[in-house]
């Protein structure tokens, strides 16, 4: 070795390292790729068509028939489980994309490139996010469509301010959501499997709920389910923002779902990210 060849060896060890990459350049590349995968698969057109077709399915046909034995407005009635099924969407979105990504080892790619452990989640995360704003959006559309507006305080509503309440709760709501159904895709084995963890508890607490009919309409037997379970509750909380009634004690019920929600969310990351490093 050559006095000019030993010289020059400390000089590129002590050298910076070059091409380093920042992590956030990493986020925002890894967030628009699925930005990108969401507008090839046509989700943001499904983030209108899946409200739009709830309101056609359960609007037109029962209109008529719940003003005959409820004194109700069912646009106003109908707008929160509206809201809620667009949130409901983002989340069978989330699950299927973090799903395909582990069955084409997208996420064992990730792990092995030098990039915080965190940048993936957080891009999957942001994109949600963006879908979530995006479902929201065209379900507030849907709902005017259908006739629903804020009421005025005037008329003993909470206008404005009170739709932006209702609408922050989905949205709470909608991320807990999202982010259960980021961690169902890490652990399922199989797409599919994935869809039918996030579509059917929907599905089934949706219709048992007093999202689309009040609760005197239900069997006296399983009317303490209904009142109870989550979506009633959420509803019930939306409502009350609308109509500038409420309070902690109406409210309290969809923070703690929220919270548990988020509680989930984590342990179910948790587990899929260990799984993926095994």
């Amino acid at each position: 070795m050559t006095a000019a060849t030993v010289a020059a060896v400390p000089s590129m060890e002590l050298g910076p390292p070059k091409g380093r990459i920042n992590p956030l350049q990493q986020w925002w590349v890894l967030t628009v790729r699925g930005l990108l995968k969401v507008l090839r698969n046509g989700e943001f057109i499904f983030a209108f068509l899946s409200p739009a077709l709830l309101a056609i399915c359960f609007y037109l046909p029962l209109r008529k028939a719940v003003a005959e034995v409820a004194t109700i407005d069912y646009a106003q009635y109908l707008m929160p489980i509206i809201m809620l099924q667009s949130a409901a969407f983002v989340a069978s979105s989330a699950a299927m994309r973090s799903a395909m990504d582990g069955q084409e080892g997208v996420h064992t790619r990730f792990r092995v490139m030098p990039m915080p452990a965190v940048i993936p989640f957080l891009a999957r995360s942001a994109t949600n996010l963006v879908l979530l704003l995006v479902a929201l959006a065209c379900g507030l559309v849907t709902c005017l469509i259908m006739g629903w507006r804020p009421v005025s305080v005037e008329d003993g509503g909470a206008g404005v301010a009170g739709a932006a309440i209702a609408v922050a709760l989905v949205g709470m709501i909608g991320m807990g959501l999202a982010l259960c159904a980021d961690g169902i895709g890490l652990v399922a084995k199989s797409p599919e499997a994935t869809s039918q963890l996030v579509a059917f508890p929907t599905l089934i607490l949706g219709m048992l709920s007093t999202g689309f009919i009040p609760l005197n309409q239900f069997p006296e037997w399983i009317r303490g389910f209904v009142q109870y379970q989550p979506i009633s509750q959420v509803t019930k909380a939306m409502r009350e923002a609308l109509s500038g009634l409420l309070d902690w004690n109406r409210l309290a019920p969809t923070v703690w779902w929220s919270a548990g929600l988020f509680v989930v969310a984590a342990i179910l990351l948790v587990i899929g990210t260990r799984r993926a490093v095994r």
